[in-house]
């Protein structure tokens, strides 16, 4: 089996944060009525924050491996 980067585990464990705040959220709604409207907007907004910068890092360093004529691994 090989060996996952850290790039990738960064992006899954993103996203398994982003399906438990959703889950959790549901449930905040469904327990109290209210719409956590701001929660949201700043919970799943950092998770794209950083697959947004986790994205750009792999783009440069692609790019830097290309350049030096390197094989990807």
């Amino acid at each position: 089996m090989k060996k996952k980067k850290k790039i990738d585990r960064i992006v899954a464990g993103v996203l398994l944060y982003w399906i438990l705040f959703v889950l959790v959220g549901w449930i905040s709604w469904f327990a109290t009525g209210g719409v956590p409207d701001t929660l949201v907007q700043v919970g799943l907004g950092g998770g794209a924050v950083e697959l947004v910068a986790t994205a750009a890092i792999e783009i440069l360093t692609n790019n830097r491996k290309e350049e030096k004529g390197e094989e990807d691994e």
